[in-house]
This record gives C-alpha cells, structure tokens and sequence, in this order.
C-alpha cells in the first residue's frame, strides 16, 4: 500500500474554558468540539527514503514548523523507519484562524503513515503521540463532537450536533494562540461558560436556549484588541443566527443557522467584506479517504 489520500477536517469550538495552568506549565483545558464540512485534503505516497510536503498554498511553511512534518518525523524516528514519504496538502482551511487546521493535517498524516508503514498503532497509541505534537491533535484523530479536558488528552464523545448550516468568518486578522494564552494569563476571567448545561441542552435537543449558553474565554482578550470580530458576532445574530461564537483563540467567528436559505443570506452580506467566508455545515462523520 503506498498512497493514501485523506481529508482533515476543520474542528470549531461549541465552547472553550480554561480552568487553570498546570505544575508543568500546560493550560487545563474544558471544552466542547465538533467538526464542520470544511476540509484540507492530504496525498501520501511512499518513497524509498526522506520526508518531503508540498502545497497550493505558498504561505504555508514546508519544514519542521508544518505540523505535518513534525508528525511524519516524529513517527519515522520513534519507530526507526528507513521508508520515506512524499507529502501534498491542499490547504482549504485559513490558518491562523482557530479552526486547528494545522492539527488536523497532523492528525491525518499519523492516520496515514500508520498505514502506509504498516505500524498498527492503534488509536489510542496514534493519540498519546498526537498530544505530543498539539493539544488539537488527539481529538483530530477522533472528530465527532466531544468533551475535550485536560491539555486535549481526555476526549468523551457526547450526543451529536444535530446537523446545521454552519456560516464561517475569517476577517483578515491573525491571532497567534501562544499570544492569547499570554494575554489570558494576564488577566482574570469573568465568566466561564457552563460546559455541563451546553452538554444537557444537546442531550434534549434544547437549540433555543445554546446561544445564551455558549461560551469561550478567549473572547474577551481577542473583543478588546481587536473589536472587529465582536461586531461579526453580533451581525450574525442580528441576521438570524441561531448562536454565534468565537472559535479557539480567534479570529473566525461560527454562526448557526437553522436553514441554509438564512445562512446563504448572510453569507451574501459578509463575503463583500470578508473573503474567507465559507457556508458550511456540521459534519459528523469521517472524511472520506482512498487507499490504493
């Protein structure tokens, strides 16, 4: 088996607390994740030795700071692998943008190599290497949506997201997560969202109550310096959003709507504006892959 071709998908945050920082220096973290119809799509092919990644995407760094090459190292030396890989992400997902795109792509290439080198890992094991790399990493490995603590190692599926249009923004601003944890650590937080509420209004399929519910700590530090993605927020809900939340340490705001005629509406209204601006939906299953 020497090519492999997978799709990682984007994660967004329902929610995202931090509860504290650990005696090793790791933020405690509590949250809820699920995956959107929003995808970079990764091809795989055996060589007989080195570890090459190409892209469409030229802004994208191609060495050890691709979290994709990280991975691929990381799996060739903890289990002396002589084969090589030849490596071409075809990046769909923004970067910088709190979508874990970077994960993602990570997680697909220790799904992919596991194969291709013919390692059986399984997944917990492809799990507690992934943590290593980024604390997305594990639930990448998982999707669905999910309870998610400690530094991202504890993942317990709950009720599926009931299947919504999803709207995502980009505005054109980069927010650097170990900038935002900085800033978190600087500051006290006010409030922090009520995770085992949201998980009891997805198990009654209570929707009406979630956007009073919803939470995310970054929130406040990202709505201060930078204002703009509080104003995407609120439009989104003045346009008929179910809920709205900021996703990860920013930028990309989430909108839920209930029909896709009322997301495409507002679609309509913020791609004048804004780009990287996607109508998408909740997306529960695994993406699909080829292997031959």
């Amino acid at each position: 088996m020497n090519r492999v071709i997978l799709k990682a998908k984007a994660k967004v945050n329902l929610s995202l607390d931090v509860i504290g920082i650990r005696e090793d220096g790791y933020h405690e973290m509590k949250m809820i994740n699920h995956s959107i119809d929003l995808d970079d799509v990764l091809t795989f092919e055996s060589c007989d030795e080195g570890i090459t990644l190409t892209s469409n995407e030229d802004t994208i760094p191609l060495d050890e700071r691709n979290l994709v090459i990280k991975a691929a190292r990381k799996l060739q030396c903890q289990f002396n692998v002589r084969q090589g890989v030849k490596i071409h992400l075809e990046k769909r997902i923004p970067a910088q943008a709190g979508l874990a795109g970077g994960s993602s792509d990570a997680a697909a290439t220790l799904k992919a190599l596991n194969t291709i080198w013919q390692l059986g890992l399984s997944l917990s094991e492809l799990m507690a290497i992934g943590v290593t790399i980024g604390a997305d990493v594990p639930y990448c490995l998982v999707g669905g949506t999910a309870l998610v603590e400690g530094i991202g190692e504890k993942i317990t599926p709950i009720k599926a997201l009931r299947q919504m249009v999803v709207l995502v923004v980009k505005p054109e601003i980069d927010i650097a997560t170990p900038w935002a944890f900085n800033k978190l650590d600087e500051s006290a937080i006010a409030n922090h969202p009520d995770i085992a509420a949201i998980i009891a209004l997805l198990e009654d399929d209570d929707y009406d109550r979630l956007e009073a519910k919803l939470g995310n700590v970054f929130e406040a530090i990202a709505f201060a310096d930078y204002p703009e993605i509080a104003v995407i927020k609120k439009e989104m809900l003045e346009q008929g959003a179910l809920a709205a939340i900021m996703t990860g340490s920013g930028s990309t705001v989430i909108g839920y709507y209930r029909d896709r005629q009322l997301a495409v509406k507002s679609w309509l209204q913020f791609k004048e504006k804004y780009p990287l601006c996607f109508v998408s939906k909740t997306e529960e299953s695994e993406g699909e892959n080829y292997v031959g």
